[in-house]
């Protein structure tokens, strides 16, 4: 009997020991000796030394009356910081808890839009929109965001507002493009809760912030993983291929897909046929190859093997990648950038034909 009335004892004291822990979590505990701390003597700095800049930001005026235990209104809520979760993104040096930056990158197509994107689809997200958007200007603002917490648990929870919160958001870009910053600006908030309650849940307004930018960073993030499995997904899929006549007149490899799609399955089918790639850039379109082996001839053929090869004689190629809206056109050149002939272009087209209309796993 004692026993079990231990058992409950033992759960009902620390439940109330936890309840009276967290009455008033992120509040200053202790004996608050620290008003009774005196200035210490400043430093002495001889006078044929030079005297070191003193930044005033975490000064303390110890001459004001701190009537009485000033610790207990002082809230300790640890600060935000931002999280660079964003491949190719950055902390702003001059601004490190409301302003990030993001570089251009491969799976971009446009940085400026894809900024703006992000914080549409988090407000969208959260159930909200603009009320003001300037692009020219790089600069919107959010209708009210209605901030909600839990409390309880099981059957007892509830979910109550406790705020209302408006954001100011800004778009910089450098002028080449390929970098630009998001900044958070909290500009309006309203307490939906009576004002003890408010000083329970508050925050200030520079870590609201911070919040907002993280969740928006992760929303950046989440679109372009979503984009790249959109894009893995469709890259997959087989390509029609022709021989047309490039823009610049060469006769080339028609690829019907867009530049990005047919510049992923090139060079899987290059690598494919056991072409040789010394020099792959992307940007400016162009591979540097080398066929190893010669496909043409009696002994092309003679240990069964020709059929693995691309149909390229041996030597040194550049591969030009040309791009046409949602077509690109595949230039095959010596080293001296002079295209190969139609008739050694449709030794190719079979195998490019094989190759890119298949679907790949």
């Amino acid at each position: 009997m004692i026993n079990k009335s231990c058992q409950w004892i033992v759960p009902s004291v620390l439940a109330i020991l936890l309840a009276a822990c967290a009455g008033k979590p992120n509040k200053a505990d202790g004996s608050f000796a620290y008003e009774q701390a005196q200035p210490n003597q400043r430093l002495k700095i001889p006078a044929d030394k030079l005297t070191p800049a003193v930044s005033s930001q975490f000064k303390i005026d110890h001459q004001r009356n701190l009537n009485g235990k000033t610790g207990e209104a002082v809230e300790i809520f640890p600060p935000r910081l931002i999280a660079p979760i964003v491949t190719a993104s950055h902390i702003d040096d001059a601004d490190p808890r409301t302003t990030i930056w993001f570089e251009q990158s491969e799976q971009i197509d446009n940085l400026q839009d894809a900024i703006w994107n992000a914080i549409s689809g988090y407000l969208d997200k959260q159930g909200i929109s603009f009320v003001k958007q300037d692009k020219t200007e790089g600069v919107a603002e959010s209708e009210w965001l209605v901030v909600s917490r839990e409390s309880g648990w099981g059957f007892w929870k509830t979910t109550f507002d406790i705020e209302k919160q408006k954001y100011r958001f800004w778009v910089k870009m450098k002028p080449h493009g390929r970098s630009g910053s998001l900044t958070v600006e909290l500009i309006g908030r309203e307490s939906l809760l009576d004002q003890e309650e408010t000083q329970f849940f508050m925050l200030d307004d520079v870590s609201l912030a911070t919040d907002t930018l993280n969740s928006i960073a992760g929303h950046f993030e989440y679109r372009l993983r979503l984009d790249a499995e959109n894009r893995r997904t469709q890259y997959v899929k087989g390509i029609e291929v022709s021989i047309e006549q490039a823009p610049n007149g060469d006769p080339a490899i028609l690829v019907n897909a867009g530049y990005e799609h047919a510049w992923i399955r090139t060079i899987e089918a290059l690598d494919f046929f056991g072409l040789l790639m010394t020099d792959v850039n992307k940007i400016q379109g162009r591979v540097h190859a080398k066929v190893r082996r010669d496909n043409s001839g009696f002994w092309s053929g003679l240990f069964g093997k020709e059929e693995g090869l691309l149909g390229l004689d041996k030597g040194d190629y550049v591969i030009e990648l040309i791009k046409d809206g949602d077509k690109t056109y595949v230039v095959f050149n010596d080293l001296t950038l002079t295209s190969i002939t139609q008739s050694q272009l449709e030794k190719v087209l079979p195998k490019l034909q094989q190759r890119l209309g298949e679907d790949l796993d």
